[in-house]
């Protein structure tokens, strides 16, 4: 996540609230400034190509006020916001600046 700008994700759905079948797919809101007011459709490109995982992945990536304007009106971010697992994720630091 840290390689595609995503600064939080909220973990939700049939995976996360431990009723997944065998070939349910992972749900995932992903959090960053940097996709605000981005075209959903090159996002999701964008991050396909950059995540391979062996499970169909079901995101969303938006903006942190995007994400608060989206409650309003779509159920599945209020879902996300309401029941979702939110994981914090912290920038990568290279590992010669820390030992500096």
């Amino acid at each position: 996540m840290r390689r595609t700008g995503v600064s939080e994700a909220i973990f939700f759905g049939s995976r996360a609230d431990d009723s997944a079948r065998p070939h349910s797919d992972l749900n995932l809101v992903l959090l960053s400034d940097a996709f605000a007011g981005r075209p959903l459709c090159r996002l999701l490109e964008e991050l396909q190509k950059q995540w391979k995982l062996d499970l169909l992945l079901e995101m969303l990536p938006v903006g942190y006020e995007e994400f608060e304007q989206m409650k309003e009106f779509s159920s599945l971010a209020s879902e996300a916001d309401s029941v979702g697992i939110r994981i914090r994720i912290e920038p990568q630091t290279d590992e010669r600046e820390a030992t500096q």
